[in-house]
């Protein structure tokens, strides 16, 4: 069964919404409900800005690196 792309994304905002508030919530000194659900409509987009964030930062890091080897085999840079 395959899942169409934005019902994933959906998914996994809805998820990690839930998981931000319960660790909000339940946490050693936790707080209230209200504050917890509100506290996580903030955290959820910074949560997954950060996650994009590394991922590109990654990826350039891969491309550097290829062109880092590249250069040291003699080939061309692309």
């Amino acid at each position: 069964m395959t899942v169409p792309k934005p019902l994933k994304i959906a998914l996994f905002v809805v998820l990690a919404y839930a998981l931000i508030v319960l660790m909000l919530r339940y946490r050693r000194d936790g707080m209230d409900w209200d504050q917890a659900l509100l506290l996580g409509l903030l955290v959820t987009p910074l949560a997954f800005l950060l996650s994009w964030g590394r991922d590109r930062l990654m990826g350039k890091a891969r491309g550097a690196g290829e062109r880092a080897r590249a250069r040291r085999r003699g080939e061309a840079a692309e």
